[in-house]
């Protein structure tokens, strides 16, 4: 490990001459070794930085961002390196900025039931800290004992209870976040304006770099039953899930695992599952003692209607034995000794049985040069994880795998699915971008980019490809994302904040999903959710009069709070341009590319109108 600390000349290389100005903030490491160990994640993959830097406490990283930006320096953000998604690539002409080192918690609020941290606190250590207050931090990752709370944020990542709980967005009550101009900014979710919290989680570290987080908290579950249910075939399963949530009870947890992934899984050790079902599905109920009874009663009930085989786990010995075959799977793949490939694809819930086929489909096309493919995953969400297995000394091993990454993408995309759930674009899926957007959707993301990251300093060649001729002029859309950035945000007072005057209203059961156009009114849309049975959160109780699409442009308050947590997606027009986009989706988890529907959430108009929404609904008790 080397300091720079004596004074260079303007003609030494540029990172010698950063290396020597951030000194005063952070320790230089020069020592490759050191270099080529943090510059790679859990799975090996990454590269090797310039140098790396380590900032001496959170107050340093702005200042270390702000000399980047000057001196023309890219930087990687590195936390806890359990990203699924090459999304942390240094190279020779790069800086590695390590933040891992910054893991203090900072202060926890039983009573307001949340928690101030830094960004390097590690998932299980933040869950052991609250235990003895009988509260959690909801996002729960598989990788829990790697993964940060800030790769929590980067990523918006879920894990197998966000069915119930939600993502990490639904989590976080405000970041401070250090930007490439060198000043630190804090955000939150109660700001009045579009939502420009809910742009940086998911953003990959490619925004700015979070250096606290103020995280909300629950009280941990008093009570937890498991149940299993093994079916004949992927559809049934399926329509059991949707039976299920049908009758109002949300499952805090609903896994799915395959036939392939079963026995695939069963190779390298015991899953504890029945071989010979198509389809398998891991459900917890929680809550208190006489919920989970009511839950569990309900759940099992329509389970051995269905199931060929059902089991049950009350307490935590048989809940982790029944568990653990879906949560070993991340070790046994990395034991294996096999190539592999996690993908991670969702789609609308009532089309997993069509994304298993497709899946499938695929592995038998290409089972000469791959071994098998698992398909686990969240499938409260519609979250799948298709795992590719291959001997790495076969030589059709290469082309096969990309060639079925390929068709599982597009198979999710025809399903009316997105690129990734929860994983994130990073380098990997940069080349579906492309497909999962149109020019304009991705020329508004990239002036988002350009908002916040002028000189394209941070984590440069992750989420957004470059740029295309078909990509229209989004610089007033930017101009307006950068004044909100700035203060300076004043939305012209009349500006539409709807258009095409759609009213039309369709709710997916299976999903649970709601599609309304956004001039309805509040009136129509109470009148139809009832005839359904069913609740969204963003329809507020009051001003009957007023249509979806003002309530949300205008959103403030405890109003706000409600879309927040049930918008998915939204059809709008981008302003500046005369075209149309959709951001986001009927998906449940999206992570592809910057969430940018959540602009237009507060956003007066100044973004664009709002043509159609898409919200969550629950089914009424």
């Amino acid at each position: 490990m080397t300091s720079h600390t004596a004074p260079v000349t303007e003609t030494a290389p540029v990172t010698e001459r950063f290396a020597s100005a951030v000194a005063e903030y952070a320790e230089i490491v020069t020592d490759s070794a050191v270099l080529t160990d943090r510059g790679h994640d859990f799975w090996g993959v990454g590269g090797v930085a310039e140098l790396m830097v380590r900032p001496h406490s959170r107050d340093e990283v702005a200042p270390i961002l702000g000399l980047a930006s000057r001196f023309g320096v890219a930087v990687v953000p590195r936390g806890g390196a359990s990203n699924c998604s090459g999304g942390m690539m240094p190279s020779a002409s790069r800086v590695l900025l390590d933040l891992s080192g910054l893991d203090h918690i900072l202060d926890i609020d039983p009573e307001h039931r949340c928690a101030r941290v830094e960004p390097g606190v590690v998932n299980s250590d933040l869950q052991e800290a609250l235990a003895p207050y009988g509260l959690c931090f909801s996002p729960d990752p598989v990788s829990a004992h790697l993964a940060t709370v800030g790769g929590n944020i980067i990523e918006n990542a879920g894990g197998p209870h966000a069915l119930k709980y939600g993502v990490t967005y639904n989590h976080i009550l405000s970041v401070e976040v250090a930007l490439p101009s060198g000043q630190t900014v804090t955000v939150g979710a109660e700001d009045d304006g579009p939502d420009l919290l809910g742009v940086i989680i998911g953003s990959e570290g490619t925004l700015g770099v979070v250096t606290a987080a103020t995280v909300a908290l629950r009280p941990i579950a008093p009570v937890t039953h498991s149940l299993m249910g093994a079916f004949a075939t992927a559809r049934c399963a399926a329509d059991t899930i949707a039976e299920i949530i049908a009758t109002g009870v949300v499952p805090s947890a609903v896994e799915w695992l395959d036939r392939a992934g079963i026995a695939g899984l069963q190779q390298f050790y015991d899953t504890g599952y029945p071989l010979d079902a198509d389809s398998i599905v891991l459900i917890d109920v929680d809550g208190n003692a006489e919920e989970v009874a009511r839950d569990q009663a309900i759940v099992e009930q329509v389970l051995r209607a269905r199931a060929t085989e059902v089991r049950i786990a009350e307490d935590e010995t048989d809940r982790a034995a029944l568990w653990y075959g879906r949560l070993h799977a991340p070790d046994s793949v990395v034991a294996s000794g096999k190539g592999f490939f996690i993908g991670d694809v969702t789609v609308p819930r009532d089309r997993i049985p069509e994304m298993q086929e497709a899946i499938q489909a695929t592995a038998a096309r290409h089972a000469d040069g791959l071994l098998f493919i698992a398909v686990c995953g969240h499938a409260g969400d519609g979250d799948l994880h298709p795992t590719t297995f291959y001997d790495k000394d076969n030589p059709l091993a290469a082309s096969a795998l990309e060639a079925a990454n390929n068709e599982i993408i597009a198979a999710a995309l025809a399903l009316g699915g997105t690129i990734t759930g929860e994983h994130g674009v990073g380098t990997e899926k940069i080349a579906f971008m492309t497909q999962r957007f149109t020019p304009v959707e991705i020329a508004a993301q990239r002036a988002i980019k350009t908002a916040f990251d002028p000189a394209g300093i941070l984590n440069p060649g992750v989420m957004l490809p470059d740029p295309g001729p078909e990509e229209p002029d989004t610089s007033v859309f930017g101009a307006a994302v950068h004044a909100a950035l700035t203060g300076g945000l004043h939305p012209d007072p009349d500006a539409a904040l709807t258009t095409g005057h759609n009213t039309d209203i369709t709710v997916n059961l299976g999903n649970l999903s709601l599609a309304v156009g956004a001039d309805t009114t509040i009136a129509d849309l109470h009148r139809y959710l009832a005839e359904y049975g069913v609740a969204c959160a963003a329809v507020p109780a009051t001003g009957h009069h007023r249509t979806i699409g003002e309530v949300v442009a205008t959103a403030a308050g405890d109003e706000r709070a409600g879309i927040r947590h049930a918008l998915l997606g939204a059809d709008v027009t981008v302003t500046g341009t005369a075209t149309t986009a959709r951001f986001g989706a009927e998906t449940m988890k999206d992570v592809a590319g910057y969430d940018t529907k959540r602009l237009y959430l507060g956003g007066h108009g100044a973004f664009g109108a709002l043509s159609t929404l898409i919200f969550k609904i629950t089914v009424t008790p």
